[in-house]
C-alpha cells in the first residue's frame, strides 16, 4: 500500500498534475481578503492533537441569542488526517474521520476555514436561533487529504449526525 502511495504521489508530481488535479476537490475561489478574515494568519494557526469519544454523542442546546453551528465529516476517507475549522481568524476545532463538533455563533455575516491541505473558506450569514449543519468534503490529495467546506440540508445532516461520534481535542 505505501509503494502503491508513493508512486501516485510520485505520478501526481511529474507525469500527471492535470489528472490529479481533476481528481481532487475544487478549491473555493475566496478573495486573499475573505481567507485571512476566515483564516488569520499563519503565527495565530493551532496545532491541535485530536481523538475522538466513542462513549457519548452530545448535541448542541440552541441558544436564544445565537446560532448553532455542527461541523461535520461524515466519511472515513483520510480518516486519521485533520480537518481544522476557523471562524472568523478565530480557530474552533478539529475533525478526523466520522467525527462532528459544535458551537455557537452571533448573528450576521462570518467567515469559516476549513484547513487539510488545502483551505476552503466559506462566507455565511448566520441568523439567530437558527441551527447550521456545515461539512468538510473530504478528497484524496498528494501528501493529506483536500477539503471543501459546503452547507449541508438539514434532513440530510440530521441523519449523517447520528452516526458520528465527537470530535474531541487539545491543543499542543
Amino acid at each position: 500500500m505505501r509503494n502503491s502511495i508513493a508512486i501516485l504521489m510520485l505520478a501526481c508530481a511529474t507525469a500527471l498534475p492535470a489528472y490529479c488535479q481533476a481528481q481532487q476537490a475544487p478549491d473555493r475561489h475566496s478573495s486573499k481578503a475573505d481567507d485571512l478574515k476566515a483564516c488569520g494568519t499563519a503565527d495565530k494557526e493551532v496545532d491541535y492533537s485530536a481523538d475522538t469519544d466513542k462513549k457519548t454523542h452530545p448535541l448542541g442546546v440552541q441558544d436564544a441569542d445565537k446560532a448553532l453551528i455542527y461541523v461535520l465529516r461524515p466519511t472515513m476517507i483520510g480518516n486519521k488526517i485533520q480537518t481544522k475549522l476557523a471562524v472568523d481568524a478565530e480557530w474552533k476545532g478539529v475533525n478526523r474521520g466520522d467525527n462532528y463538533f459544535f458551537f455557537t455563533l452571533a448573528s450576521g455575516q462570518h467567515y469559516f476555514c476549513s484547513q487539510a491541505e488545502n483551505r476552503s473558506v466559506l462566507v455565511l450569514n448566520v441568523e439567530v436561533g437558527k441551527t447550521y449543519y456545515l461539512q468538510q468534503e473530504i478528497w484524496p490529495g498528494v501528501l493529506k487529504a483536500r477539503n471543501e467546506l459546503v452547507v449541508m440540508e438539514e434532513d440530510k445532516a440530521k441523519e449523517k449526525l447520528q452516526k458520528l461520534h465527537p470530535s474531541t481535542w487539545t491543543v499542543k
